[in-house]
């Protein structure tokens, strides 16, 4: 199995303590975590989500523990989604902690999703980020941010030291748990991992140029310590996204490693 540099900080047994049970339909019992970000659809049609019921279906078929979803998918694909655990994106034009919470609640998510944009000048979204966990905190309801260093296209500053920067800020906003963007070495990255104060999951980003790729990033994430992979493209738009999913699981919850993961990809029809 692999080894992570760091001490895994919060043990199946320590996840019982935590007094947002709803983390638990997101985290599986060994306190790790394989999402699928399908809320690609807030723009409108996306690749591999043109038929949003059979792309949660597969999803779902390959073992995934969670999706993070628009409420409009969830809504439409809640039969495919079981009991799989469910986090709904709240990003929008408009602050989301006034309803994103109560509607969360009414449908029966497991968490809530809101991108943060630290170090934007025009805005960075923290300070809607401390209203939105304030808020649900009262009703138990866990939130993952997903902060990006000043905004997804500039590039120059998703360095080591903002990335660590931006998942620290997001934590003491009221995070519960954080997906980053994995920067630099496996080294590297175990330190942005060290220095937030909840977990943290990997981002997959954009597509990567093989399956193989995003395997081993998600790879090298555990071992940096991380508690797991919340990929979208590299899921939804893959041929067989069971199978991409069923081969990160191996990799997130069983320890194997790339190369045997990869043979999920494609086993004999």
């Amino acid at each position: 199995m692999t080894t992570s540099l760091t001490e895994t900080r919060q043990t199946t047994d320590e996840l019982v303590s935590w007094p947002r049970r709803r983390m638990h339909h997101v985290f599986a019992r060994d306190g790790r975590a394989v999402i699928a970000a399908m809320d690609a659809g807030i723009k409108g049609v996306a690749p591999g989500l043109a038929d949003g019921r059979a792309a949660v279906r597969r999803i779902v078929d390959g073992g995934v523990d969670a999706v993070l979803a628009t409420i409009g998918l969830a809504r439409a694909a809640a039969g495919e989604l079981g009991g799989t655990g469910l986090i709904l994106a709240l990003d929008s034009e408009i602050p989301s902690a006034g309803y994103g919470v109560e509607q969360a609640v009414r449908f029966g998510a497991d968490a809530l999703e809101l991108k943060v944009f630290p170090g934007n000048p025009q805005v960075t979204k923290l300070g809607e980020l401390r209203e939105l966990c304030a808020e649900a905190d009262r009703w138990g309801m866990p939130v993952m941010a997903e902060p990006i260093p000043v905004s997804f296209k500039d590039l120059q500053a998703h360095t080591v030291v903002n990335v660590a920067n931006a998942a620290r800020l997001s934590a003491e906003a009221g995070a519960d748990f954080v997906k980053a963007q994995f920067v630099g070495t496996v080294e590297e990255f175990a330190g942005v991992v060290e220095s937030c104060l909840v977990p943290v999951l990997a981002l997959g980003g954009p597509m990567k140029p093989t399956p193989r790729d995003a395997l081993q990033l998600a790879a090298d994430a555990i071992e940096a310590g991380a508690r797991g992979v919340v990929y979208g493209r590299n899921i939804v738009e893959n041929p067989r996204p069971d199978r991409m999913v069923a081969a990160l699981v191996e990799i997130v919850h069983g320890g194997a490693s790339v190369s045997a993961a990869a043979k999920l990809l494609n086993p004999p029809l």
